[in-house]
């Protein structure tokens, strides 16, 4: 019986094992979940789950992790863990294989933990005069985050060497890439800037379904009001500053409480997709922040460009965050449609 609750709960999580397949009975392969398997070739897969005796067990050819499905399993979903002791425990399948006995509780939502690397050279170690490092520059980048932006000069096949199905993409596409990493900076999706012309400037990829998309959890300080924009590169101007990678910043919410966030939504007040967004947002009681009459760039990068430095914008957007019908009066008279 034990045999059978384990492969039935290994096909449970396999949908959030890359390149998850069946070698043959009770033998399955896939790229290891734990260390991010090979960062060389995208395409190997050296994690194994195997059957031994009337259990599972998981082995890495990488990292060279050999532990018990049980110990796989509460890495990579605990969630689905809680479920799994239970079922061993119904069955009496606790005692003989040290499987803890479980504890009759709520479960608590907690994604699996992916430590990939991203196999690119940074921004920081590109000779001076490359033509990436030249647009970081240009677009005034602190250097202190030159380190964590990273060059791929082949977008579509760095994608595909990450084992991501993404359709819509060009050869011999180079670009910017911001990884995106949770709150326990594990890699979840990266967005790809484009470093010329391109029907596409952004391209942002999660690496699972259920992975949020936003940018600069691993940095903030979630205990203090938290500012939420568009643009990652904007964000990188701003203290305790996140992104959601498009306009609908209330998305937000999934992840951080709707109290301990403002939206920073672009300066586009001839923009109706924005105007009715920030309506919403304020209707919905969010802090907002109204650009003054004073700032006619439409992004806090356009901004830092113009001259402005980073601290004058800070005191802008401080000064600026409105709430309830505070928010109401500003933003009408901040409209132009």
């Amino acid at each position: 019986m034990s045999v059978f609750i384990d492969r039935s709960f290994l096909l449970q999580v396999s949908p959030k094992l890359q390149r998850f397949t069946k070698k043959k009975d009770d033998l399955y392969n896939f790229r290891c979940p734990l260390c991010g398997d090979s960062q060389k070739n995208k395409l190997k897969s050296r994690g194994y789950i195997f059957r031994k005796k009337n259990d599972y067990f998981y082995m890495c050819h990488n990292c060279g992790v050999s532990t018990t499905f049980y110990n796989f399993l509460k890495q990579v979903d605990p969630n689905l863990l809680q479920e799994y002791q239970l079922e061993r425990y119904k069955n009496g399948e606790t005692g003989n294989n040290n499987y803890p006995k479980p504890e009759f509780e709520e479960a608590k939502q907690s994604a699996p933990v992916f430590r990939q690397k991203i196999p690119l050279e940074s921004i920081d170690s590109l000779p001076e005069e490359h033509f990436a490092k030249t647009y970081v520059r240009s677009r005034q980048i602190p250097e202190s985050f030159y380190s964590q932006l990273y060059f791929a000069p082949d977008f579509r096949k760095f994608v595909k060497e990450l084992g991501i199905e993404k359709e819509g993409l060009k050869e011999d596409d180079p670009r910017l890439v911001i990884p995106f990493y949770d709150e326990n900076k594990n890699l979840v999706a990266f967005q790809g800037r484009a470093l010329g012309e391109s029907k596409l400037r952004y391209i942002t990829v999660k690496l699972h379904d259920d992975n949020s998309k936003v940018f600069g959890l691993d940095r903030i300080d979630q205990d203090k009001l938290v500012y939420v924009l568009e643009g990652p590169i904007d964000s990188l101007f701003l203290n305790n500053a996140v992104a959601t990678a498009d306009s609908n910043l209330e998305s937000i919410t999934n992840v951080l409480d709707k109290s301990k966030v403002a939206l920073v939504f672009d300066n586009e007040p001839r923009n109706k997709e924005i105007v009715k967004k920030m309506e919403k947002a304020i209707d919905e009681h969010f802090n907002v922040v109204i650009w003054p009459p004073m700032i006619e760039k439409k992004d806090i990068n356009d901004m830092i460009l113009d001259g402005f430095s980073p601290d004058e914008i800070q005191d802008i957007i401080d000064n600026n965050t409105f709430v309830n019908l505070r928010a109401k009066m500003e933003f009408v008279n901040w409209k132009k449609v």
